[in-house]
């Protein structure tokens, strides 16, 4: 199967905060990966595949807070035992670009050159 990102996804644990779609109340998870163009982060809210989702990030080490707009492009559920979880890949579709510079600098510094 052939790889369809453009970008190399580090696995590395961002803050991304997002409105719950049902109760608007702020849900919290860490990314298990992220890059310039999207990132994937567990979820015990199910969302849908297409749904646009205004996120804050907050990158490690570095008090940095950016906010973009994201839609869900896959979602898979990982845990049938209990509560239902949920593995949700985001695409960025809107991003100011200092803070997607700030976003590839920090992925650079944990990657190298290549990203």
């Amino acid at each position: 199967m052939q790889e369809r990102r453009r970008h190399i996804r580090i696995q590395t644990p961002v803050l991304v905060e997002f409105p719950n779609p049902e109760t608007m109340k702020t849900e919290r998870s860490f990314t298990q990966d992220v890059s310039e163009s999207g990132m994937r982060f567990p979820s015990a809210v199910k969302l849908s595949v297409g749904q646009e989702l205004a996120m804050t990030l907050e990158l490690p080490f570095r008090d940095a807070t950016m906010n973009t707009t994201g839609e869900v492009v896959w979602i898979r559920e990982v845990s049938r035992l209990g509560a239902p979880q949920y593995e949700v890949g985001v695409r960025f579709r809107w991003i100011q670009d200092p803070d997607r510079q700030r976003l590839v600098r920090h992925l650079a510094n944990l990657f190298g050159p290549r990203v």
